[in-house]
């Protein structure tokens, strides 16, 4: 089983049927968002994949008629597995600036790299500080077991799993 943030069911049930599908089409899946209510969505970034050899491969990223391919491909797909109850809008976009880091390799890519995330439950730390959710810092070590350290703004180090983690978004900084 794959070390990877967690993922709620639907979310989960998803990613195992769209992955396939995008590793047949030359992409890899960065994540996947069910985001439910009035006007849910269905959200579905993608990345290059670094294994495809495919065509559709593009070193510098993911273009929008990339998005618009994948979106043709499993919009009709989406129509049969019907994942949410009534109307949805399902997107497919790139990373963009900040992506999300779901599983251990997106991780290792960000090592010494700024990343900021949630927790799914608040972590105890040491006096005189109050347990948190929410943490910002420079990413140390990721472990194949799937803890992973961090330096946090005050100097502190902490080692976490990544299954205890929500969602984590990579601050990367671009230089020219």
């Amino acid at each position: 089983m794959a070390i990877t943030v967690h993922k709620n069911t639907k979310e989960k049930e998803l990613i195992d049927k769209v992955e396939p599908v995008l590793i047949n089409l030359g992409f890899s899946c960065r994540d996947i968002e069910v985001v439910s209510g009035r006007s849910a969505i269905v959200r579905i970034i993608i990345d290059v994949s670094k294994e495809s050899t495919s065509e559709n491969k593009n070193e510098s990223g993911i273009s929008v008629d990339d998005c618009a391919t994948v979106h043709r491909v499993l919009n009709p797909m989406f129509d049969v597995w019907d994942p949410l109850p009534g109307a949805y809008t399902l997107e497919v976009s790139s990373p963009g600036e900040k992506p999300a880091l779901r599983e251990l390799s997106h991780f290792k890519e960000a090592i010494g790299e700024k990343i900021k995330f949630q927790t799914l439950e608040a972590v105890e730390l040491p006096e005189p500080s109050k347990p948190r959710k929410n943490w910002e810092g420079e990413l140390l070590e990721v472990k194949d077991d799937g803890l992973f350290s961090v330096k946090d703004h005050a100097g502190q180090e902490h080692t976490l799993k990544i299954e205890e983690v929500k969602n984590v978004t990579w601050l990367r900084e671009w230089t020219a």
